[in-house]
Parts: C-alpha cells; structure tokens; sequence
C-alpha cells in the first residue's frame, strides 16, 4: 500500500532547515524524508509523515525529528507518565496539521524496537520538546553515545586473586581436616545409604565461601532430592552454614532455581565417588592442561579465554566485555554490567560450559524436552534493573558449540554454578603446581 503525503511537508522542511544545518555543521548528516512509522501512549504518527533522519553511525539505530503541533488538555504540571511509572493520564493531543503551539517531535529505534503484528509501526516512546538547542543536545549525545559513555573494564591483578585463592584454600584445608557437621534430619526421611556415605571432609572443603574464606551465609548447596521434579517445590537434602559449622536438613526448596546443586557431581558430597578422575571432575585430563586458560581469565582477559575454548560470544555480550553500551536506551547501566561480567566470568570454566548444557538439556523435564535444543539457561544476572523480566548472562548451544549471550528472563531457574565455575580442587591443584 502507497504511503499517503505529508500535506505540510514543505512547512515541515522550512521549520527544520535551522536544525539540519546546525547538525551539518557539527558533521552530523541528518536527511529529510519520510519517517518511519512509530507509536506510543499518545498514538501512532500518521503515514507519510516528514521529518529529519539521523542514522547511528555504527549501529542500527535512528533517531526522528519532524515538528507537531501540541495542545494541553490538564493544566501544566499535571497528567503524563506517574513517578512510579504505573499510571498515565493523557496531558496534550499531538496534531500533525501545526495547529496549537509548535513543538518538535523526538523518537529513536533502536534493535529491541518492538514491532506489534499486522502494522508497519514500531513502538517508540517520544519526546517533546520547545527548545531547538535541547533537540541538537540531544541528538549530539545519542550519535555519539558508544565512546562518550563506554566504561572502562576493570583491571585485574592476577597476583592478588591468586592470594585470594590460596587464603581460601587455606581455609577449606582446615574445615576439612576437622569438619563440624551438623544433622538435623529426620532419617526416615532421608535413604540410609544418603546419610551413611555422606562426605563431611569433602562438604566442609567444597562448600561455597565468601571472598574472606569464611562459609558463604546466605548460601544453601542441595545435594539429592526425593520424589519430587525438579521445577517443582518439594524436598531436597540441603546444607547450609551455621557460623564455623554445617547443618544438613530437608528443605522444601525448587531445584531448578538453585545456584548450588550438587545432585549431577556426587564427588563433591559422597564418599562413594571419592575416587572419580580428573576427567570427570574437571573435564579435564590433568590441572596444566587448562593453566593458560586460567591465567588468561586470571587477568581480565575474558574474550581471550572464551576464544580459545571455544565459546562464542553474542554481540551485546561482546559489547560489554570492551566496556561499550549495548543500546543508546541501556546506557547508563553500562558500567555496572561490564563490573558484574568481570566479578563472574574469571570464575568460569570455558571449557566446560558444552558439558554443562548437556547436563541440563538431560534434565529437562519431559515437557520442555519437546523444545528446541540448545535453548539458553541462566549462568548468573547482571542487576540493576528492577523489573520482571531481568538482564541475565545466558548459556545456550548451537550445533554443539557453546554460545553466551545477554539474555532477559523472568525465570528463576538457573545453571548450577559448580558445572559452569572454575572446580575448587583444580584451583587448589594449579595452585600447588605453580607454588612448586
């Protein structure tokens, strides 16, 4: 279908030349012409509607501007989006014929514009604004927004992890050379075989710790669950720490959203795996063979790493890591996220993310199975967002190969950290090696 024209285009073109010529100048091209189709609270544009194109100059972006005319309905002050963000009462009507007062008309796109189905629409939320000086402002800070709000990726000392590393070990050393572990379960509500095998030596060693060494508080492990599915609450045999001490009981808990579960490496718990090999624990034949993978995730060097084991990166994922915003709207959480990937990724085991996926894919239950494979599951979130569906770093595999992309999620359900992280006893193992 043709678009219908602009009946003011011209006078459109004649109230926006001070603007073009004032972005020319500045080496920002901005050309007049058709606009695409867009939408919000106040309604959609009309077809056919002009106005000045500026297209993100390494991007997919745009960002619109054309002249409206406005017309208050509520007085001044009044109306609008609510300061929480959960209401909005209209506070002006928007007329395309210039009637009532001038204004221009601000919209930019970028790739998470949603598209709704059956019109040529997107959903972009505008601005109004008097001021033509606020338009260029505006549009200055957008076109060049990649460099001018890039964070600087954290530097990491190897030499201080690895002291870290060592106060931990140290201190998993001493737990498990005299292990305090309490029980406080009922054991006809747990298997004999369970309790009698339980590993409290490998508990106290594995047992997540906070960056002191001492037993991570808020953390609960969950080692094997009874008669219940796995995204479902029911029982599991789950520890926790009780100041220098573990306490081992059955809690009603859902698996699937649990960042320590332990049910898939029994080595870590039981004393009937005591003796499983490096190649099951680690994916590994011994600890040298991943030491320069190691050190290059010791020093910050995280797309390195995820090279050379193998693992791609989406672009958001690849945008953060050199510290760029992923979109002119997510800007400001930029320094934020980059911090969080480089606080969690080190802690990562890149060659043993496929495995990891594998597992989980095996999980599923029969339902989910009916699905795709390699659809992504959570590794860990990103914060800073305090909505439903929340920024999350994302695990998913194609064709085999393993993929981490910046996902967003409303599911709790997760990844457990001891597939996907750098094991203890290999940190320890390197360690040694590198002591001696």
């Amino acid at each position: 279908m043709s678009e219908l024209p602009d009946a003011h285009r011209s006078h459109r073109e004649q109230l926006l030349a001070s603007l073009s010529a004032q972005l020319q100048e500045l080496g920002i091209q901005a050309m007049f012409g058709v606009l695409q189709r867009y939408y919000d609270l106040y309604g959609f544009m009309p077809e056919g509607l002009t106005g000045l194109v500026v297209d993100q100059p390494d991007g997919p972006g745009r960002m619109q501007v054309t002249v409206v005319g406005v017309r208050r309905t509520v007085p001044p002050g009044e109306g609008g989006l609510s300061p929480d963000r959960r209401t909005w009462v209209r506070d002006l009507d928007i007329l395309y014929d210039l009637g009532g007062d001038i204004a221009f008309e601000i919209t930019t796109f970028d790739d998470r514009t949603l598209r709704p189905s059956g019109t040529n629409a997107l959903w972009a939320a505008r601005r109004l604004t008097h001021d033509e000086q606020a338009v260029i402002d505006a549009i200055r800070l957008w076109y060049g927004y990649r460099d001018s709000l890039r964070a600087t990726p954290p530097k990491l000392d190897p030499d201080r992890r690895r002291a870290q590393l060592a106060r931990q070990i140290a201190a998993r050393e001493s737990a498990a050379g005299a292990p305090s572990v309490r029980l406080a379960v009922d054991a006809s509500e747990v298997p004999e075989k369970d309790l009698a095998q339980l590993d409290h030596a490998q508990l106290c060693y594995h047992f997540p710790r906070d960056r002191h060494g001492r037993y991570a508080r808020s953390v609960v492990v969950v080692l094997a669950r009874y008669d219940t599915k796995l995204a479902k609450r029911g029982p599991w045999l789950a520890v926790r720490a009780d100041g220098d001490s573990l306490v081992i009981g059955i809690e009603a808990l859902i698996g699937e959203n649990q960042d320590h579960r332990w049910d898939n490496l029994p080595w870590l718990w039981s004393t009937a795996h005591r003796d499983t090999p490096p190649e099951t624990r680690w994916q590994l034949p011994n600890a040298e063979h991943v030491r320069p993978i190691v050190d290059l995730l010791d020093q910050g060097a995280l797309t390195d790493a995820l090279t050379l084991c193998g693992v791609d990166v989406d672009t958001r994922l690849a945008a953060l890591l050199a510290g760029y915003p992923i979109s002119y709207e997510y800007a400001r959480y930029t320094d934020g996220w980059v911090n969080r990937l480089y606080e969690q990724l080190p802690n990562c085991a890149p060659w043993r993310l496929a495995a990891a996926h594998r597992v989980w894919e095996a999980q599923r239950d029969p339902i989910r199975r009916r699905r795709p494979t390699g659809e992504p599951i959570v590794l860990f979130g990103l914060k800073g967002l305090n909505r439903s569906a929340k920024p999350v770093v994302s695990l998913e595999t194609r064709d085999g190969v393993p993929r981490l992309i910046m996902d967003w999620t409303a599911s709790n359900a997760r990844l457990p950290r001891a597939l996907w992280e750098r094991p203890v006893d290999l940190d320890a193992a390197l360690l040694t090696t590198n002591a001696g």
